[in-house]
């Protein structure tokens, strides 16, 4: 999981723009009328989101009459919507730019609404409200039941990631005596403040990533093994342990401290119960 780059242009201009394709009537007419409002509430989320605090906007009433209107806008294959996924993408670095960092798992094969574009229509095509996000995150995003448990997932453009590792791992065999998998979270000494440990449960919790991530560690598995199995032709277990771990900490670094995958890769290569079969 990394920290994603936001846009860097006049949002406003990306809104205009989804309001000038609209093809002239009502509808167009409608939207227009209502440009500047739009504008004055672009200006309040630009403020907050240099804060971080866009989580204290709340929906206004000013637009209840023109959801509708303002949620036409909003087609993911549109042009501006292209162009904005595009400009994001450029600003990231290259090892993250097609990887849903909701989850580092899917494809960011979608675009999730910060602010819902159900409570904030006005914001329904705000650069600065768009996160590149996997169609299944942005699913489980929407199932969310509203309650006052506070922010409920990582803002990846605001939020600074933690410099630390809170995601680890249990290896054990389970009944069939297979190897199974459990992911957990640990703010060890205490090193994360709390309020901000408790929105990386929220995060883990309602994207339902220790179930997610469990599911690809099994399919992980024989690939690894392959691996090994290739390795151990010209290679001492000892020079295979050493050589993955190298390629496992570069990765972290890389992809983020507490990427499931590395710490899966980790966690098997440092595993009596795994490595027993190469030895």
């Amino acid at each position: 999981m990394k920290n994603l780059k936001p846009y860097k242009d006049d949002c406003f201009v990306v809104h205009k723009s989804a309001v000038d394709k609209k093809h002239a009537g009502d509808l167009k007419n409608r939207l227009l009328i209502i440009n500047p409002l739009v504008q004055l509430q672009y200006d309040l989320y630009s403020d907050n989101f240099d804060k971080n605090t866009i989580g204290l906007i709340t929906p206004s009433t000013t637009f209840s009459k023109s959801k509708d209107d303002l949620l036409t806008l909003y087609n993911y294959q549109s042009k501006v919507i292209r162009d904005v996924r595009e400009n994001i993408k450029k600003l990231q670095i290259k090892t993250i730019i097609s990887t849903c960092q909701n989850c580092t798992i899917d494809s960011a094969n979608s675009l999730d609404h910060i602010l819902p574009k159900a409570d904030y229509p006005e914001y329904v095509v705000n650069p600065k409200n768009l996160f590149p996000c996997c169609t299944t995150c942005n699913s489980y995003k929407l199932d969310t039941i509203e309650d006052d448990s506070g922010q409920k997932f990582i803002n990846l453009y605001l939020d600074t990631l933690p410099n630390t590792q809170y995601l680890f791992l249990d290896i054990f065999k389970d009944l069939d005596e297979d190897l199974n998998f459990k992911y957990y979270l640990n703010n060890i000494n205490n090193s994360i403040p709390a309020v901000f440990f408790k929105v990386i449960e929220n995060h883990y919790n309602r994207l339902r990533l220790f179930e997610r991530f469990k599911l690809k560690s099994i399919e992980y598995v024989s690939e690894l093994e392959s691996k090994i199995s290739a390795f151990r032709r010209r290679l001492t277990v000892e020079e295979i342990i050493s050589d993955l771990t190298t390629a496992a900490l570069e990765e972290k670094n890389a992809y983020g401290d507490n990427h499931w995958k590395c710490i899966l890769e980790l966690s098997l290569i440092n595993s009596s119960l795994f490595m027993e079969k190469f030895k």
